[in-house]
């Protein structure tokens, strides 16, 4: 039987694979919709972006949507995912179109992404 630790790590590699899973094609993965959950100000960009307030096992592409607050593990979602049926949505109230602008990282490179 796996360590706890060890299936804490099983649990994060799948939630970061289940991103690149689904297949998209070159128009969905440069759609970036009105509500992108890269335009909230829970939005954390990393290697893989996260959600500051949702946790691992949420899913707001679900139907209804399941929210989990509660765990150490981030949600990861993807810059471009509608955040349209998320009820933590908060939209940012600049986004930085150029690198110049922005010493934070956490908020310059999946906004660039956006303003092509």
């Amino acid at each position: 039987m796996p360590r706890k630790r060890g299936m804490e790590c099983l649990e994060l590699r799948d939630a970061m694979l289940s991103l690149t899973e689904t297949a998209r094609s070159v128009e969905e993965r440069e759609f970036v919709p009105e509500k992108a959950c890269g335009k909230c100000k829970n939005y954390f960009q990393s290697g893989a972006g996260m959600c500051n307030i949702l946790k691992m096992g949420s899913n707001i592409s679900a139907t209804p949507p399941v929210y989990v607050i509660e765990g150490n593990d981030r949600y990861i979602i993807d810059f471009n995912t509608n955040g349209e049926s998320c009820k933590f949505f908060e939209n940012m109230d600049i986004i930085d179109k150029d690198i110049s602008h922005s010493f934070d990282p956490k908020v310059s490179r999946h906004q660039r992404q956006m303003s092509k």
